[in-house]
């Protein structure tokens, strides 16, 4: 595949974001931000930031969803800057961190940011204020990657010691340590489902489970350290250092598709899926912007499936998968399924050379090779058993069958079967008469001696009532005692009454699927509850049921407005997240929680207490506020420090804020950073007997508007 545009930066690209309506930002390792228009293909606006270099393989730089914010780590300060790009202007420089900030990013509503250290600590900063408002999990070494899942109510957390952390940002108690990577963790992603994907140094790629930790699978690794991945629908799209290929993953089936997906000519250093255009972006340590089209070669494609050019068209197929999401694939999967359906009417009337000319390109394509080689092999034998039908010698006929598969897709095995059904069934009726039994051995004799039917046979003659109680035991839809039946005497799965009861519960199972979507609960469970007793639809009856059991249960609660419940619910199931009455109240708290942001930070503690009073008894949100409010404390002492510096008298004030925030927080990271900052300018507190406080009971304390003042 060739890329249709070529941007040449000449400094590496760290970092590549789709903003909508065409535009494409690009920010280089010399902080450099370019906004492309990918409809004109032309730079069209851009600023540079006077910062120290950044790395194009950390991930110490990010842009907002919508292009309204970058974030840019700066190297050597322990802070990140944050730019409005439109305005081209600095917002914000933050920072909380003892040692480099290595890691960013920007939640989808763009209100927050996230960032992770080398001193193992992790922030969550707010837009509106350029406060800190709440502190994640803290690890012993440098946090190398950090992200949020799509609805901002998770974050993720990957480390150098090799350790990934899911904190649920509702309840940040509620987190998730794992160690199962190889080296270093570089890149995290979430996808939109139940998934979160790692990558690593040594290349390993893993899909967690990321409500409970568990992993779903260990990807085909790449040769060398993941530096970046993207996805489609359907596709993962990876590419590592020291290895100029992007590697292509099915997303359903967690499997490689190919290691070589794209050929490239630099090393890659960043890349971003655009779905709107089916473009694939790719950024280079050397300085190169590659803009790949993945549908470049559907007029190729079209034209080879309009001239039946099958070899060629299914060749680009090969190289790019991603066609396969196209009609026209559909049309060519179609002709070919025509083509096989001639070429075994040809072979099935003799007439050979027909089918092998019509099925001959489709020897050429790797794909289809094997049913044309099988097809052709079968109905080498199509005369033996035509004949062997023709003239019923069915044990012969059977075994033929049994051997070459195709032969039972043709008339002859059809009309076989049709007369074994309709002699078998007449045979029941006579079987139960009295001195029938000659006629019947009379009636059933040229299936004598075929594998297959034999042992249905043996079973009319030796247990007479077995097929009326099959039959009885059907019609009552006694489904656990008709399988136990089979189950018995396996050769009944050759019998009639087994199809009739195998399409009865595929007809059930669609019609619980159906159900589900409808949001028909009930009725879900129930059928699920039938389908159980079918062993070859047990497992997705199991499935159905859990959800439907999960959905209702979550019905219920949403219906009696249990906030802490349905939270705990959700954190259980995550993908309840996507039900649009739950993203209404998560609205109406993040409304709740900006104001309250807005007051804390003015130092109305009273107010915030005020406005989130029906949320301090869940205790998921009382821990968000809690955060909130140790944050407005934090930036007060801040103050103090910063006063004191200008040689104002603060030590009284100074003194009391510290032993307050301690009664009611507890001795934190945070707090021993600021009495460490105040001992340097001489401003020291006196913490001996100091009642120490715990987070959790924050709200038991009364709260002063301002730390300083008395509690």
């Amino acid at each position: 595949m060739q890329p249709i545009k070529i941007f040449n930066i000449k400094n590496g690209i760290s970092f590549i974001r789709y903003i909508g309506e065409n535009k494409l930002v690009v920010v280089d390792s010399l902080n450099t931000i370019r906004i492309y228009d990918l409809g004109e293909m032309k730079l069209i606006n851009g600023f540079k930031i006077k910062l120290p270099q950044n790395n194009p393989l950390e991930n110490s730089v990010s842009v907002s969803k919508n292009g309204k914010y970058v974030a840019i780590a700066i190297k050597k300060k322990r802070k990140v800057s944050i730019w409005d790009i439109q305005e081209k202007k600095l917002l914000y420089t933050l920072g909380w961190h003892r040692g480099d900030i290595l890691a960013v990013d920007f939640d989808e509503n763009e209100k927050y940011l996230l960032t992770g250290a080398e001193d193992g600590r992790s922030y969550m900063w707010s837009l509106s204020s350029g406060k800190m408002v709440l502190t994640l999990p803290s690890h012993a070494d440098y946090v190398t990657a950090i992200k949020f899942n799509k609805n901002g109510l998770w974050a993720a957390i990957g480390t150098y010691d090799r350790y990934v952390t899911v904190a649920n940002l509702n309840d940040i108690e509620l987190s998730i340590k794992k160690k199962s990577h190889k080296s270093a963790v570089v890149k995290l992603k979430f996808l939109k489902n139940k998934y979160l994907i790692s990558g690593d140094k040594t290349g390993e790629l893993i899909v967690w489970i990321y409500s409970t930790g568990q992993i779903a699978s260990r990807l085909t690794p790449m040769i060398d350290r993941i530096n970046d991945f993207t996805f489609s629908k359907d596709f993962l799209f990876a590419v590592s250092d020291n290895n100029k290929k992007v590697a292509l993953y099915d997303l359903e089936k967690f499997e490689e598709i190919s290691n070589e997906f794209i050929k490239l000519l630099e090393i890659p250093s960043t890349i971003e899926y655009i779905e709107d255009l089916n473009y694939l972006v790719i950024g280079t340590k050397e300085g190169s912007v590659y803009i790949y089209d993945l549908l470049s070669d559907e007029k190729q494609l079209q034209e080879f499936t309009m001239k039946n050019e099958f070899e060629k068209a299914y060749e680009i197929i090969s190289k790019n998968p991603f066609l396969k999401r196209t009609s026209l694939y559909t049309i060519l999967e179609n002709r070919w399924n025509k083509i096989l359906s001639q070429a075994h009417s040809f072979l099935e009337r003799g007439e050979k050379e027909t089918a092998k000319k019509l099925l001959s390109p489709f020897l050429k394509i790797p794909s289809k090779r094997a049913f044309v080689q099988s097809l052709l092999n079968d109905f080498s034998e199509f005369e033996k058993f035509k004949k062997a039908v023709l003239s019923k010698k069915y044990p012969l006929a059977y075994s033929l069958a049994a051997k070459y598969p195709y032969l039972k897709n043709t008339a002859y095995y059809k009309k076989m079967e049709e007369e074994w059904r309709k002699k078998f069934a007449k045979a029941k009726i006579l079987i139960n008469k009295k001195g029938m039994e000659d006629e019947v051995k009379e009636l059933l004799k040229p299936f004598r001696g075929v594998p297959q039917k034999t042992p249905l046979i043996q079973a009319l003659f030796t247990e007479k009532q077995l097929y009326a109680l099959l039959l009885q035991k059907l019609h009552k839809k006694d489904f656990e005692e008709f399988f136990h039946l089979i189950n018995r005497h396996p050769f009944l799965t050759e019998s009639e009454e087994y199809e009739k009861a195998v399409e009865y519960g595929k007809k059930l199972l669609e019609s619980a699927k159906d159900l589900l979507k409808k949001g028909e609960y009930k009725k879900v469970i129930n059928i699920a509850e039938i389908l159980a007793r079918f062993p070859m639809y047990k497992n997705e009856a199991i499935e159905l049921e859990e959800e439907a059991k999960i959905l209702a249960e979550f019905q219920r609660l949403l219906a009696l407005k249990d906030y802490e419940k349905i939270l705990k619910f959700v954190e259980k199931y995550p993908f309840l997240e996507e039900n649009e009455e739950f993203k209404q109240l998560e609205k109406e708290w993040k409304n709740i929680f900006n104001k309250a942001e807005a007051y804390a930070f003015k130092g109305e503690i009273s107010k915030v207490l005020n406005i989130a009073q029906k949320y301090m008894n869940i205790k998921e949100k009382r821990m968000a506020i809690a955060q909130l409010i140790k944050s407005a404390y934090l930036q007060e002492i801040i103050s103090l420090i910063a006063k004191a510096k200008k040689g104002v008298n603060v030590k009284e004030y100074f003194e009391k804020g510290i032993k307050n925030y301690i009664k009611i927080f507890g001795f934190d990271l945070e707090i021993n950073d600021l009495i460490e900052q105040a001992k340097k300018i001489g401003l020291s507190v006196d913490l001996e007997g100091i009642e120490e406080g715990d987070i959790k009971e924050f709200y038991l304390h009364k709260l002063p508007n301002r730390i300083w003042e008395n509690i």
